[in-house]
């Protein structure tokens, strides 16, 4: 047998040992993959039946460099309030960190809904950022009394 027989027949044996190893590891996947719940991030909705009561800061808008240090944590709203971040300008990351944590970029044309007593915390993406927080509830639950971090 010539060398470049043996050199042809090593390359095909290398090759079918390539191809069968890559053919179990890629079913092995396709198994692991079929087993996992892997679902995209949906922004919750805000209920048609809530009314705006509050609006943070009450003028004016936050900037990236002027962001209650509360929001850039772990945070969440009381019971019963939902809220609403309109970006005016630029993009914010807004994470929602239970019950199914997801992170979502928002713009002008993009809000983040923060629902009642979900963790979530913000952080500026870009230096023009300008946005407001919107306080929503139930209509009828009675007064607000809350303080907030200006």
């Amino acid at each position: 047998m010539s060398s470049r027989s043996r050199l042809s027949l090593t390359t095909l044996a290398v090759g079918v040992s390539l191809s069968t190893v890559a053919g179990v590891m890629m079913r092995h996947l396709l198994r692991r993959a079929s087993s996992l719940s892997l679902t995209a991030a949906v922004m919750p909705r805000l209920p048609s039946t809530v009314q705006k009561y509050s609006q943070v800061p009450a003028k004016g808008s936050f900037t990236a460099k002027k962001i209650p240090k509360g929001l850039l944590k772990q945070h969440n709203t009381k019971a019963g309030t939902w809220g609403v971040i309109r970006i005016q300008q630029g993009r914010l990351r807004y994470q929602i960190n239970e019950p199914q944590p997801a992170i979502f970029e928002l713009d002008e044309e993009n809000s983040g809904i923060i629902e009642p007593q979900v963790l979530h915390e913000v952080a500026p993406l870009t230096d023009d950022l300008l946005f407001v927080v919107e306080f929503y509830r139930e209509a009828g639950t009675g007064p607000v009394k809350e303080t907030r971090e200006a």
